[in-house]
């Protein structure tokens, strides 16, 4: 059984590059894996902006995505009705332009005339309509479906007690006119605008290929990028799309292709930087915490701030965690000082489940460490000194990274609690399977807003959540989310949002915030007009390859 001590000073392996990349090139060989194109052949690097996604994204229908992998690919190859700009405001993207009404309850959104898709037939009103009744369908299973439950009677519709679609508030007033009619104010209405499940859809090509429709030969998009191949397991490539509407030459990208590798070794990935198989790497995916002190030196690096927090879910109902005061124990036991000293990658330790700058970020909510307490919670439970106490399971995304954070943990909560921990790792696709049918007892998870508001972490635990996958179910907590929602005054917000996270993170300890992020990256100097929002996400319309 693995722990993780902490000793007085951290000892670093160094291994020579060139033995890294001899060793890396022996486990492609060994695994049976093949070598990308880009290591094999230089001139095939040419104008292409070659990265790695980690994992092969567990589904590329945009109705069905809630992983930051398949939100990665979808970004260039699909534009809502917004998207974000640099200081994280909505702007146009398919509509041109909108309305709002006086009360906040309705939205007219103008949609360009020469947005198409990539076989150049237009980008519709009815687009829309058809992706967010089909999102609103139970059927499809759409996790980020809560979303659209902001459109007047969505959650109604969704709920099957309103079958006739045309009382949901949205209609196609004309081809290249959408009107929209809201539930009741919702301020940050216009970011939803820019998410995954509003994204349009045509038609035809979904009942054309039902779910095959996500393939690279029957994919359609409507952003700067289309789908060429998609290799599962091994790779995905992108290439501009002919008919993206932005004609200016600026607005466009200037590269041959994107090719997107899937890498689940952090190791091999800044092996291949080094080496020149690839362009951009970054700590979500392909930096080892151990070696981001080194790489930061590089002229190549540059890093930016995140909104996102890692954590550890309880299945509130599986034993023993259905007793509350063993989810506190565990969380207090947890020092969160062991990551940022052990890890050295940019975490900044969390008790609070909302980030800094985010109305309802409060470092005073959540359990701090405190192992006595935690010795006390134990044993009130029934596991004085932790005698008794059944072996439990923590399951995590096979990641070296997060192989290190599981690690941690279980070595404070034997040292702490003198429990057993076994640690199930397990690839990404893998893991959301097993959340969905039958969540683990503990699971690691990490968690990017999907706009930029405290409501983004918050909603993530109501009880109607897809994304909420320890089984918690709280009225009270449901109550004060929803009002904070339409609350416009900050301290009033504040107020709620603190009652609300007390509840979550203090009484009832469905889950323990770890850290926050800041995310490093490496860039070749090559590659121009790349940028990464605080949602961490890539933006790559302008994208240049300086070959």
């Amino acid at each position: 059984m693995p722990v993780f001590p902490l000793p007085k000073a951290v000892p670093v392996l160094v291994v020579s590059r060139c033995c890294a990349a001899l060793l890396t090139l022996a486990l492609l060989a060994s695994t049976g894996c093949k070598k990308p194109d880009s290591l094999s052949n230089a001139e095939s690097a040419r104008h292409t902006f070659r990265m790695n996604l980690g994992t092969e994204p567990p589904d590329l229908d945009p109705a069905k995505t809630d992983d930051l992998t398949s939100f990665s690919v979808l970004l260039p190859l699909f534009k809502g009705l917004t998207q974000f700009d640099a200081e994280m405001h909505p702007s146009p993207a398919i509509a041109e332009s909108w309305e709002r009404s006086g009360d906040g309850l309705r939205y007219v959104f103008h949609l360009r005339k020469n947005a198409r898709w990539s076989d150049g037939k237009p980008v519709t009103a009815d687009d829309f309509l058809f992706a967010w009744q089909r999102a609103l369908s139970p059927a499809t299973g759409a996790p980020y479906v809560f979303f659209l439950y902001e459109l007047k009677n969505g959650k109604a519709f969704y709920e099957g007690r309103l079958k006739d679609f045309s009382q949901v508030g949205v209609h196609a007033v004309d081809a290249h006119t959408l009107s929209v009619e809201l539930e009741r104010p919702t301020p940050f209405f216009l970011d939803l605008a820019a998410s995954p499940v509003m994204l349009p859809l045509r038609r035809d090509v979904v009942t054309n290929y039902g779910d095959k429709f996500t393939e690279a030969s029957h994919m359609l998009s409507n952003g700067a990028y289309q789908m060429a191949q998609w290799t599962h397991e091994e790779k995905i490539v992108l290439t501009p799309n002919p008919y993206f509407y932005e004609s200016a030459p600026a607005k466009r990208p200037q590269v041959k292709a994107i090719e997107m590798y899937m890498i689940n070794d952090a190791n091999t990935s800044v092996v291949m930087y080094e080496n020149g198989g690839l362009d951009f790497i970054e700590t979500t995916t392909s930096i080892p915490s151990f070696d981001v002190r080194r790489l930061r030196k590089s002229p190549d690096c540059r890093t930016s701030v995140l909104h996102r927090i890692s954590y550890f879910g309880f299945n509130v109902e599986k034993p023993p965690f259905n007793n509350p005061k063993v989810r506190q124990a565990f969380a207090y036991a947890l020092d969160r000082s062991y990551y940022p000293r052990l890890m050295q990658s940019g975490q900044k330790p969390m008790t609070s489940w909302v980030t800094p700058g985010l109305v309802g970020y409060n470092p005073q909510r959540g359990i701090a460490y405190d192992p006595q307490k935690a010795k006390k919670l134990l044993a009130e439970a029934g596991y004085p000194e932790g005698k008794g106490f059944p072996t439990v399971h923590l399951s995590f995304q096979t990641q070296y990274d997060i192989q290190k954070e599981a690690e941690i943990a279980q070595y404070l909560w034997k040292k702490n609690l003198n429990v057993d921990v076994r640690l199930d790792n397990m690839e990404w696709k893998v893991l959301l399977s097993k959340l969905d049918e039958d969540p683990p007892q503990i699971f690691r998870l990490g968690w990017f807003v999907d706009y930029p508001d405290a409501d983004s972490f918050m909603n993530v635990f109501l009880s109607g959540s897809g994304n909420n996958h320890t089984q918690w179910k709280n009225q009270r907590y449901d109550q004060w989310v929803q009002k904070a929602v339409i609350t416009l005054n900050p301290v009033q917000r504040q107020k709620l949002y603190n009652q609300a996270q007390q509840l979550l993170l203090e009484t009832e300890t469905a889950i323990i915030p770890v850290y926050a992020s800041e995310k490093t990256y490496l860039v070749k100097p090559r590659i121009q007009g790349l940028s990464i929002n605080a949602l961490n996400l890539p933006n790559f319309d302008e994208l240049r390859v300086l070959d």
